[in-house]
């Protein structure tokens, strides 16, 4: 019997449209954190190690590897059930879009889940069998586990960046897609940073909560590490956001008129905000994270300089109008250089033992705040890539998505088996 001889499945969701956006937007999210931690574990896990392993065995290093990637592994299946949960969703509110762009896809999207084939049994070794097979070995496979991983990461990323800015290219090449490079390397970049602050945080709360003194040690070492880490990744990322930014411009002008003056417009708002906090937060650890810190007038000046840039990026089009634009990057370019300058400083005081990062005080307080902010912002970030895409719409009669026929011409050139379709 063909398959037009059933009924079009119609959704019933409490809330209509907003219902059915609303579960698939919130298991995404969910799903997302969780895969965004796991690529940033996966990848400093064996760096870790290495570090480790060339000074000589350091229980440091070796001991927050093998914690990593415990947490890795405890966190694996998770995020894999969140996904399914979210596909099923997906699948059956938007039907015809998913179908259609699967189809388009279907090669990287392949390579992509095939990868867990690899992955998986790459994983166990690594966290299994620690101290069972040669140094050497154990760390190729850590490597070749963070690989995979990020394969994962390439290949999945065409079928955003594709539905994004489809351009001239076919889905076969949406590598090619124009949006491609610098979101993928904005998501690698976000991957790394706020993980490592989201450790630094768990750090300093176990700090203070440790009465050995061993204990203590190590967690003031793992949140100097943790937030150096991810602070370096963060001042990486505005260079890939502003080329994603020019690239939609360029592109996509009805993606990036969404962005700037539709209804990611308002939105942005909310993005400029909880970038100051993880920014100029960011700025007021490093001030604050020593005495001998705190009483210098450089960490003072550029913790004002940080905070006068991200003010002036987040004034409203009254003061800043858009035909001055380069004054707002600029502005942001003089808070994000403050913070490089400043994290350059942070990182040669924790090279020469003086940090004391994490001991009860304001950095202390500060820093779970930056931490749960860039977790936020980086989730909020994905809500304004997606509002940015094209309006969608789910047609009441079929209960199918109306998606499809907003996408460009590229993505139109599915053609079902006869008798699918009515």
């Amino acid at each position: 019997m063909p398959l037009s001889a059933f009924p079009t499945p119609v959704p019933h969701l409490p809330l209509g449209s907003v219902g059915a956006a609303a579960a698939i937007g919130a298991t995404f999210l969910i799903h997302i954190a969780l895969v965004g931690f796991i690529l940033g574990a996966s990848a400093l896990a064996p760096f870790m190690e290495l570090a480790g392993r060339r000074r000589g065995g350091d229980p440091r290093h070796l001991r927050y590897a093998r914690s990593l990637a415990h947490a890795t592994a405890y966190l694996y299946s998770f995020g894999a059930t969140w996904a399914v949960f979210a596909v099923v969703l997906l699948t059956g509110i938007y039907g015809n879009l998913i179908g259609t762009l699967l189809n388009l896809l279907l090669l990287p999207l392949t390579i992509a889940f095939g990868s867990f084939f690899i992955g998986i049994p790459l994983m166990l070794l690594y966290v299994y069998r620690w101290d069972q097979i040669s140094p050497r070995l154990h760390l190729a496979i850590g490597f070749a586990f963070a690989a995979v991983q990020y394969i994962f990461l390439f290949t999945i990323v065409e079928l955003d960046s594709f539905a994004l800015t489809p351009g001239s290219v076919h889905a076969s090449s949406a590598a090619f897609s124009p949006s491609y490079p610098w979101l993928l390397l904005h998501y690698a970049a976000a991957n790394l940073s706020w993980p490592a602050l989201l450790l630094a945080a768990i750090a300093v709360w176990r700090l203070g909560r440790a009465t050995d003194p061993a204990e203590v040690a190590f967690q003031r070492w793992a949140a100097r590490v943790n937030f150096a880490i991810g602070a370096t990744f963060l001042v990486a990322q505005p260079v890939t956001g502003f080329l994603l930014a020019a690239t939609l411009q360029q592109s996509s002008g009805p993606a990036f008129a969404n962005l700037t003056t539709g209804g990611s417009g308002v939105m942005l708002v909310g993005q400029v905000g909880l970038l100051a906090v993880v920014v100029v937060g960011a700025n007021l650890v490093f001030w604050q994270h020593s005495p001998a810190a705190r009483g210098s007038r450089a960490g003072a000046g550029l913790t004002v300089v940080a905070l006068l840039g991200m003010a002036g990026a987040a004034m409203p089009a009254v003061v800043i109008p858009s035909g001055l634009v380069a004054l707002r990057y600029s502005l942001l370019l003089v808070a994000f250089a403050a913070t490089a300058v400043h994290l350059a400083r942070f990182i040669a005081e924790h090279r020469r033992g003086a940090a004391t990062l994490g001991l009860p005080g304001p950095a202390g307080r500060l820093i779970p705040v930056v931490a749960v902010a860039a977790l936020a912002l980086s989730l909020y970030m994905g809500v304004i890539k997606e509002n940015v895409k094209l309006p969608c719409a789910i047609d009441a009669p079929s209960g199918q998505s109306s998606c499809l026929m907003s996408l460009h011409t590229a993505t139109q050139n599915f053609d079902p088996p006869r008798g699918v379709l009515p």
